[in-house]
């Protein structure tokens, strides 16, 4: 061993120009490990030079080489500063048992080259920078929040999505179509759902039954649909008996068809040729008319001789008094898509019949029409109808709303003991999306939905049942949205767990740059990749809650407005509920996936295991129960509760008996 050369000397920071010279290089070099170079330097190659800082007193030197231990890359890696082989930041300081103090460096030290120069000042700007690292990761925790919460507010959905989407082209028929309804229900009382119906009916080009007693206006009704169109098909009514012809309803025969021995009717004038048909006392057609009307109301078909016709129907009417009592007339029956129970008025609605002053003459029925036929503007219904037909074919249906009406077929089949055919569901999925295109929309939304209480109940009694299984399942995420976020919550829980595993393997290194092992970072980016998957189902959720909580408050044409007030007070509390309760998780998932980002400026290396740690508190996300809940049976629990509910609640019920103990 030597002293350092004069050259040597001469390098070194003006600081140590006054040392005294250490007896040995090598000691010198140990000295400036343990007590110059951070966490970590010994390591990264960009300050492995940095390894001749001195001390003034060389006997102090002595000592001090003397009473510190050897540090082996092991106790580095142990040291909860270092990761990696790389430090980014850390202010920790490699423990033993007796520590050292660090050489004093300044930034006007004389360096050598622009290399060392560059180490020194990386040195220099890290040693001065005084945060703890609990300080830095609750700075780090504070970040990472902040850009989770930018992140939602800017995917999030906003109302101007949906006014953005709407179709101008489609919706300004609204004014027409709101003109046809009130030129169907004037002077008449409660009968506004009825007219909403048979608008929609005659638009979607299905047909609609009308089931109460006699003198309840189904009859007025029918016949002022009738007047709203102007192709010039005209309007047909009958009323059926079971000794009615088909003569009656299809037309004569031929006589000069006869003599060229052809049987052909004369269909001008009877419902073949008639654009609205109106059918009372539907269910006496006997067998000798039922199957040729059921192709007429199917196919818009009828077998006329030789050759099948085109019929021009776009809509009929039935009525009837009574239910369909055999079975051969359900086919028939299958045939009404929407149905609707016609009452007696209510008290306070006889009151206003009473007083109300009716159109009784022919002028006065004429001026009405001409009125609402100025309303309703120079493009007819028709042209509207064949307009929102085509937009209705371009609407879609998400998958929310097909598992909602899955689920609701499921319902009637198991409670009610109700088949709804193949056919009725399929017709109601392009009910539904003519619903949506007639508001200028592109999607189904489940508030479209209400619709179905007037499609898919076969007794009268059944609708009221249909009814409060919509309102408990039309939130996006219906009655188990609670659950569905719990489940999103325990996913997040074990997904945590897993990636905490991981991000202590590399030491935080996600991106593979300091060290860490190829698997381990594929493992990682697996992680973010499921963690981003899942933050975009929650998101999708929570921007359908916003969207339907939108719908519930704008008018909606074929719904009443008692019906939209009713969905307003009930529907939306639930809606905004679920929403609070889905955004805490929502950014715990988006806070989580920028953890795992490589991002700097977000979260350091040496943090990032503390600060996904930090994210929330293990076990948050545990459901809450009552005393009497946990005092149920297990066989009580699991009929009270869904599945992930009521694993909670063994787990609840678990940790009490441990307390209790």
């Amino acid at each position: 061993c030597h002293s350092p050369s004069a050259e040597h000397q001469s390098r070194a920071p003006a600081a140590t120009s006054a040392m005294r010279p250490c007896t040995c290089v090598a000691h010198v070099a140990v000295l400036g490990l343990l007590n110059c170079v951070r966490v970590g330097d010994a390591f990264s190659p960009e300050r492995r030079h940095i390894t001749c800082a001195v001390y003034r007193d060389n006997h102090h030197c002595d000592r001090q080489l003397q009473a510190r231990q050897y540090v082996s890359e092991e106790d580095l890696y142990e040291d909860d500063g270092y990761y990696g082989g790389k430090s980014h930041g850390s202010k920790s300081k490699v423990a033993t048992k007796r520590g050292g103090n660090r050489a004093s460096i300044s930034q006007e030290d004389a360096v050598a080259d622009d290399g060392e120069a560059a180490a020194w000042a990386q040195y220099y700007e890290a040693d001065i920078d005084t945060k703890s690292f609990p300080e830095r990761t609750e700075e780090a925790l504070k970040v990472l929040r902040d850009a989770a919460t930018a992140t939602i507010i800017e995917q999030k959905w906003t109302p101007n999505q949906l006014d953005a989407e709407r179709d101008d082209h489609t919706s300004n028929h609204q004014d027409q179509l709101k003109a046809a309804i009130l030129f169907v229900s004037r002077d008449l009382v409660e009968r506004e759902e009825e007219a909403r119906l048979v608008v929609l009916a005659m638009l979607a080009q299905e047909h609609l039954l009308l089931l109460g007693p006699p003198g309840t206006g189904k009859s007025q009704i029918a016949r002022r649909l009738g007047d709203l169109v102007s192709d010039g098909g005209g309007f047909f009514q009958r009323l059926l008996t079971k000794f009615t012809t088909p003569e009656e309803i299809f037309g004569p025969l031929s006589l000069r068809a006869l003599e060229n021995d052809e049987y052909k009717r004369v269909t001008d004038g009877f419902l073949p040729s008639a654009s609205v048909g109106f059918l009372d006392e539907i269910f006496k057609a006997n067998s000798a008319i039922l199957n040729t009307l059921l192709t007429i109301l199917n196919e818009r078909k009828f077998d006329n001789g030789g050759c099948r016709e085109d019929c021009p129907v776009r809509c009929v009417i039935g009525a009837s008094n009574e239910l369909p009592e055999d079975e051969e007339l359900d086919a028939l029956y299958d045939r009404f898509l929407l149905r609707k129970e016609v009452k007696s008025v209510s008290d306070v609605g006889l009151f206003q019949l009473l007083t109300v002053t009716p159109s009784t003459t022919d002028a006065d029925a004429d001026e009405s029409r001409a009125t609402y036929r100025d309303a309703i503007g120079s493009s007819s219904l028709d042209e509207a109808s064949a307009a929102l037909s085509v937009a209705a074919n371009t609407a879609t249906i998400p998958d929310h709303i097909a598992s909602l009406i899955r689920n609701m077929r499921t319902f009637i089949n198991d409670e009610l003991d109700v088949e709804v055919s193949d056919r009725r569901l399929v017709q109601s999925a392009r009910l539904l999306r003519l619903s949506a295109a007639t508001h200028g929309r592109k999607h189904v939304d489940p508030i479209d939905c209400l619709l179905l209480q007037d499609i898919v109940w076969r007794l009268p009694e059944e609708r009221s049942v249909i009814r409060q299984w919509l309102w408990d399942n039309l939130n996006p995420g219906g009655d188990g949205s609670e659950a569905e976020i719990l489940q999103y919550k325990f996913l997040l829980d074990g997904l945590r767990a897993s990636i905490i595993e991981s991000v202590r393997a590399t030491g935080g290194d996600v991106a593979g740059n300091g060290g860490a092992r190829k698997g381990d970072v594929a493992a990682i980016a697996a992680f973010r990749e499921e963690v981003s998957r899942i933050s975009g189902l929650i998101q999708a959720l929570w921007d359908a809650l916003a969207r339907h909580s939108e719908m519930l408050v704008r008018d909606h044409i074929w719904l009443s407005p008692d019906e939209t007030k009713a969905a307003q007070q009930l529907l939306q509390p639930r809606a905004r509920k679920s929403m609070e309760s889905i955004e805490q998780v929502l950014l715990n998932a988006r806070a989580l996936e920028l953890a795992l980002s490589d991002d700097f400026d977000i979260v350091d290396d040496d943090v990032r295991l503390a600060v996904i740690e930090g994210l929330w508190e293990a076990g948050e996300n545990e459901v809450s129960f009552s005393d009497d809940e946990l005092d149920m049976s297990t066989r009580e629990a699991k009929q009270s509760f869904d599945d992930v509910t009521f694993r909670a609640w063994r787990r609840a019920k678990k940790k009490m008996k441990k307390k209790g103990q």
